[in-house]
């Protein structure tokens, strides 16, 4: 009745341990590369983002969407107005974009209301 793992973050998936640290081990990585999948999110925030507030809506459809790092996690239209912010559950695509990979995505599907959302398909560009 016990837990097995170091008591660091380095026993989660996805989280890079020091260096000959204690828990540097393979942290419970399935040995699958997450940088390297497509994704599907929800964005969030996007009543809050540039897209939202010069528009008044929400992009449609097939709008090509890129992510970039600006303190959170972001996706952006060809003209860098951000749309949404993406969930917290994807931080880890920080350090996949630190190693080169890129995302480029289309919106699925979008509403404005009762709330403005945005649901977008991702898939990575290797480095």
């Amino acid at each position: 009745m016990g837990s097995t793992g170091s008591g660091s973050f380095s026993d989660y998936p996805g989280s890079r341990p020091k260096e000959g640290g204690e828990g540097a081990g393979s942290g419970g990585a399935s040995g699958e590369d997450r940088c390297a999948r497509a994704f599907s999110c929800v964005l969030e925030e996007v009543e809050q983002c540039d897209y939202f507030a010069a528009s008044g809506g929400v992009p449609p459809a097939n709008t090509a969407l890129t992510i970039e790092h600006s303190g959170r996690l972001f996706a952006v239209d060809a003209s860098g107005q951000t749309v949404g912010a993406l969930p917290t559950s994807l931080n880890y695509l920080a350090d996949c974009m630190a190693e080169g990979f890129t995302y480029e995505g289309r919106v699925n599907s979008s509403a404005s209301a009762p709330v403005a959302s945005v649901s977008v398909d991702f898939a990575p560009r290797t480095p």
